[in-house]
């Protein structure tokens, strides 16, 4: 809405600061009933643990997603000489698409415990506590950290690496 200059009488930068807190709160509401689902599947003795890897897990989402929010600026043309022309279609097509791929988590809702038996019983399946399960989940937690440390540090020596302005 921003882009199109559509703000309902705020001011642009308080509709853009209240968008980002209202971000802010809503990942926090989604983090919470999914920490206590997985805790309630954690071994009793290891909830610290435990939420100190969703947490891990979390913030190197939160890494991952940068990382690759950069990788799709290529996407479209947003760069500074176009969005001074006055064209944003390539930042409003992108925000579209950004924004999508945010909301389409939800399609995947169904797929959660409904109740504390569905809980028990996912903690009994054959398939809790593999090896090969946890060997991929960490693979793929520390592939992520560092994939976006490299990102980081490359946008911070070679800005524009990738192709963006």
């Amino acid at each position: 809405l921003l882009i199109q200059g559509i703000t309902f009488g705020i001011s642009p930068f308080l509709f853009a600061l209240g968008d980002d807190a209202f971000a802010d709160f809503i990942s926090g509401i989604q983090f919470l009933p999914t920490t206590i689902m997985m805790v309630h599947l954690c071994p009793t003795g290891s909830e610290g643990a435990s939420y100190a890897m969703f947490t891990t897990v979390n913030n190197s989402a939160l890494g991952l997603s940068s990382a690759i929010s950069t990788m799709m600026l290529g996407i479209w043309d947003v760069s500074k000489e176009t969005l001074a022309s006055g064209d944003v279609s390539g930042m409003t097509k992108l925000t579209v698409l950004t924004t999508a791929l945010q909301v389409s988590g939800v399609l995947f809702v169904g797929l959660l415990p409904k109740t504390k038996e569905d809980l028990v019983r996912l903690h009994t399946d054959g398939l809790s506590g593999s090896r090969i399960g946890g060997f991929i989940f960490l693979s793929i937690t520390l592939l992520s950290v560092l994939y976006a440390i490299v990102v980081g540090v490359l946008n911070i020596l070679a800005p524009g690496w990738m192709g963006e302005s």
